[in-house]
């Protein structure tokens, strides 16, 4: 059919617009299918883990062996398993924590080589096993014997790691963790029984079966030590933290992009439509029905959309298996399959297939129903004063500044494409940089502590702190009607010079007094005067607080009050404590801790964490670069193509070239300017939102930190950006001839 050839034609005559829309199409489909397809993997190989495996969700030291563990485990409805465990020291930096072989709770899966079959066999966490060069089939010696390895291993209650639970970052290097035979225990002196426990009745409060577990063990007569549960266990959190974050953030940004990308097209393709209406009106007249119109029209966002979701959702499908690789190297997790969800494929070709179809069916739509006569009269709204013309009085300017400000006002629809575009492209630039400057807020800035070390004891210590150092206990709280909601209620001496909380106003607050963060007060709600009630972890039992001020702290959430109080309150021991505080480096045996931090060491272990941001804020760079250049591209062009007969007309009259480019391509300007600078309270109201849904679900606050160095250099690269829109489209405006405008007449 003739009709159909012009729409090639039309592809033909605008190839760098009609390019420059089908990247958008391709970036917003790729990063939907990749984003969504690495959260889901991520999240199934997680699940499929602890779920078959069957991770703990609680374990414990007792001060006597149990013995009768089947009628426990009738009267909690839980299954309970103990496993023997030993620290080898192999050398003065090199620590290997022996487990015995579980068959119920924290069932090992080998990941390479075998299984155990004989004593004298050794599973290792592959992590350690590459940092210190052991390899399947060579030998390990520890605790005074040799053991052959057979096999790599990842463990449910081990996915991170850590030697202490109360450590920051892992470090295969001085610690690891190898599974070996009961049998080969039997050698072994001094090694310690832990027990690990998974409730039945899944529907119930974990942490109300818990407490209820602990009485029964009380009754029984065994006093419980190193009590850890599965949210306080950081080798088993871990990694639902960094998945969380990615859901968080990664989920809403492709979604936003996609979307965004389908309305810049719906404008382009309006744009296009409401440029045609003459042919429109023309074709209309000489007989075409509405329907062949219609499909001739709607053949170009569809070819579009559909070449640009394909071809997305095809360049998306390879890229996942290596991204899930890379996100689960840091973590120890065994990868049983990376799967491709075809439902995700389906919907990343048929979103701008939708988006897209709908938008031009409806624009076209409503220009059909005009007469041919109509139509072909053009669009009546083209030179039209509108409100915003009218309102600035463009008279009491120069002519420069008139012409550039009209320029963008005359159409409005073009004006709120660019505007959008530009700001998206802006929001999505500082994204990446403000989670660095948020991070790095938050881990480097802190003046709360004056002190270096902190070390966390397993039991209960008492008498007064050594010389340098501070004493302080800690108790595990939840609201009554929150449970995710988790934070410690810290008792620190009265006196304390080392804990220095201040109020909004920058005064320092008595710790003689209870205060809580700003960060948990903000989140339950809590104000100076409230007295508010919590559940203990550790008992199941309520305790009220008077909470007397806000110190204004950017993330931690605590509750400071005097340890004496807190002991009285909890009904502890006088003079017990649970850890120290220390400005200098103490002497303590490792077995008698939980976990040590080295608060200089903080910004350094968060830093090498996080060091997958830098590469992802490199590539949200990019393509945020990417999409300004396209929307400023496709604005600019539009603007010279509505513009031939005005740039003649100015060649006509003797302006220079550099004159015309001025005034043509530098109208765009200001609206540049006022989409970046719009952007930046929109990225501090978005961040403020995603931060609070990140700490409901991960327990974790961040403050919204845009840093200043970043905007300015977001800022200037928008402006390269633009500066180099207006280089690929000075072309076009130079090869406007003097006669166009003698082509179209007075019109």
């Amino acid at each position: 059919m003739a009709l159909n050839k012009r729409v090639w034609r039309i592809l033909k005559e605008n190839k760098l617009r009609y390019i420059g829309i089908l990247i958008l199409i391709i970036l917003g489909s790729y990063t939907f299918i990749a984003a969504v397809g690495i959260s889901q993997n991520l999240d199934r190989l997680i699940t499929t883990f602890t779920e078959g495996n069957i991770q703990e969700d609680l374990s414990f030291k007792g001060d006597k062996n149990i013995t009768n563990i089947p009628e426990l485990e009738k009267e909690a409805n839980a299954i309970i398993e103990g496993s023997k465990s030993f620290d080898a020291v192999l050398n003065d930096s090199l620590t290997l924590r022996l487990l015995g072989k579980t068959e119920k709770i924290n069932i090992p899966s080998v990941i390479e080589g075998r299984n155990l079959s004989q004593r004298g066999e050794i599973l290792l966490d592959p992590a350690f096993a590459k940092a210190n060069g052991y390899k399947v089939g060579s030998s390990i010696s520890g605790a005074g014997k040799t053991f052959q390895i057979v096999g790599l291993v990842s463990l449910p209650h081990y996915i991170y790691p850590l030697k202490n639970v109360n450590d920051i970052m892992v470090s295969p290097d001085n610690f690891g963790v190898g599974v070996i035979s009961s049998e080969d225990f039997q050698d072994i002196d001094n090694a310690s029984v832990i027990y690990s426990v998974k409730f039945n009745d899944r529907t119930q409060s974990l942490n109300k079966q818990a407490a209820q577990f602990r009485k029964d063990l009380h009754e029984e007569g065994i006093t419980e030590s190193e009590w850890v549960d599965i949210m306080s266990n950081k080798r088993a959190r871990m990694p639902w933290a960094s998945i969380t974050g990615l859901k968080t953030m990664s989920i809403p940004l492709p979604a936003a992009m996609f979307l965004l990308c389908c309305f810049i097209v719906g404008i382009m393709i309006w744009r296009m439509i409401r440029h045609e209406s003459v042919i429109i009106g023309t074709l209309y007249a000489q007989g075409y029905r509405r329907r062949e119109l219609m499909g001739q029209y709607m053949a170009i966002p569809l070819l579009l959309a559909i070449t640009g979701g394909v071809t997305g959702s095809m360049l998306a499908l390879p890229s996942i298996p290596p991204s899930v690789m890379a996100m689960v190297s840091y973590y120890n997790i065994p990868v049983t399959g990376i799967q491709l969800n075809i439902l995700n494929v389906f919907m990343g070709i048929m979103m701008p297939i939708l988006f897209l179809g709908l938008s031009s069916y409806l624009v076209i739509r409503s220009e059909l129903k005009r007469s041919p006569a109509e139509l072909m009269k053009g669009d009546k709204q083209k030179t039209k004063v509108n409100f915003l013309e009218r309102g600035l009085k463009l008279e009491r300017f120069r002519f420069s500044t008139k012409f550039k400000l009209r320029e963008q006002l005359r159409s409005i629809s073009r004006l709120m494409f660019l505007f959008l575009g530009v700001t998206s492209a802006s929001v999505l630039m500082l994204f990446g940089f403000t989670i660095m400057s948020s991070f790095d807020h938050a881990f480097n800035t802190t003046d709360t502590y004056q002190f270096e070390y902190e070390y966390a004891f397993k039991d209960l210590q008492y008498g007064e702190a050594p010389k340098g150092a501070e004493v302080f206990s800690a108790g595990r709280f939840y609201p009554e009607n929150n449970e995710k909601i988790e934070f410690y209620i810290s008792g620190v001496e009265p006196d304390s010079t080392i804990l220095t909380l201040k109020d909004s106003k920058g005064n320092l607050l008595p710790n003689d007094r209870t205060n809580i963060t700003k960060p948990l007060a903000d989140r339950l709600g809590i104000k100076a005067g409230d007295d508010v009630s919590f559940i203990n972890k550790e008992d199941g039992k309520a305790y009220t607080f008077h909470i007397d001020a806000v110190a204004d702290s950017s993330m931690e959430q605590f509750i400071f009050m005097p340890i004496d109080k807190l002991n009285a309150q909890l009904k502890l021991p006088e003079n017990s404590y649970m850890g120290l505080w220390s400005t200098i480096k103490l002497d303590i045996s490792d077995e008698l801790l939980s976990g040590t931090k080295k608060l200089s060491e903080i910004p350094n272990a968060m830093d090498e964490m996080l060091g997958t941001m830098v590469s992802m804020v490199v590539m949200m760079t990019i393509i945020s670069c990417v999409v300004a250049l396209i929307i400023l591209y496709l604005v600019t062009s539009l603007i010279i193509e509505e513009n031939k007969n005005t740039i003649s007309l100015f060649k006509i009259f003797g302006y220079k070239r550099s004159e015309i480019r001025s005034l043509i391509l530098n109208s765009s300007t200001f609206v540049i300017v006022a989409g970046y600078l719009i952007s930046i309270p929109f990225v501090a109201v978005s961040f403020g939102a995603m931060y609070g849904y990140l700490g409901s679900t991960i327990n974790l606050v961040l403050p919204t930190v845009i840093s200043p160095f970043y905007v300015v250099l977001c800022f200037v690269v928008i402006m390269l950006t633009y500066q180099l829109s207006k280089l690929m489209c000075a072309k076009k405006v130079n090869g406007v001839t003097p006669s166009e405008a003698l082509k179209v007449g007075t019109e």
